[in-house]
């Protein structure tokens, strides 16, 4: 029987439970939203409240957390703010993909975006939006699942076996009893990149939402693949408009980024 991240961490000596508890804090923060309360966090991270509230304490005293004086709930600190944009100014490749990214937002009329995976999500870099009237919103720091997007079906994809043997059971557990149908859909979702060049997740991850997706290659030996996703209104973008006039731009778009 295969254990759970829970119980490898509790096995691996090096591993400082107190910290990763301070970062299960900070990382249930959503891109904009209010502040949250030690109970909303407490449910978030399936921690005890009374953990939660020696945390929330702790971070605020340290700047990652600032606390409301009226409500008494927490928002992110400048701390992690500091921090974030020292994380974000490390990749170069997002100078490079910018203007490119924005040039294609514009010509194309719809949004992209630029991502890295992090555990089983997918977390934006850089992001574009389409100057069209109703556009997806997406912003730097929003996080997206790895398993129903096409960003991180394309990051899928291109997965080395090793890594992607390693975070299966990660989504095998976030997903469920909807995994066994999902994991089917990511294998055929790997056959397509494999053979057309990118993936795609038309109104599985949002309902009114198509999107195509590729990736580039790693521009600096070791480092984490990083793809691209660009994703429209289903009223605006029908299927096959997203493989035959969208996909092969995007495809274009990572060749110039990464040549």
């Amino acid at each position: 029987m295969q254990s759970s991240p829970a119980e490898d961490e509790e096995k691996d000596r090096l591993f400082v439970g107190a910290l990763a508890r301070g970062l299960h804090v900070l990382a249930a923060f959503q891109p904009g939203e209010g502040a949250l309360s030690n109970q909303v966090l407490a449910q978030r991270t399936a921690l005890p409240k009374s953990t939660v509230s020696r945390l929330t304490y702790t971070l605020t005293k340290l700047g990652y957390l600032s606390q409301d004086h009226d409500t008494g709930y927490y928002r992110l600190g400048l701390a992690v703010l500091a921090l974030g944009s020292t994380v974000l100014g490390s990749y170069d490749i997002r100078r490079v993909a910018a203007p490119l990214m924005r040039n294609f937002a514009i010509q194309n009329t719809i949004s992209v975006s630029l991502g890295m995976r992090d555990g089983t999500d997918i977390v934006y870099l850089e992001t574009c939006r389409s100057q069209a009237r109703v556009s997806v919103q997406l912003t730097v720091g929003s996080r997206v699942p790895l398993a129903s997007t096409a960003i991180g079906r394309a990051c899928l994809a291109i997965m080395p076996a090793a890594e992607r043997a390693a975070v299966e059971p990660e989504l095998a557990l976030r997903h469920g009893r909807d995994w066994p149908a999902l994991s089917a859909r990511l294998q055929s979702a790997a056959e397509q990149y494999r053979v057309c060049g990118y993936s795609e997740s038309f109104g599985e991850f949002e309902r009114d939402v198509m999107a195509v997706g590729v990736a580039l290659p790693s521009p600096v030996p070791g480092m984490p693949s990083v793809c691209l996703n660009a994703s429209g209104p289903a009223f605006a973008f029908t299927p096959d408009m997203m493989r035959k006039q969208i996909a092969p731009a995007l495809m274009q778009l990572a060749r110039q980024i990464v040549p």
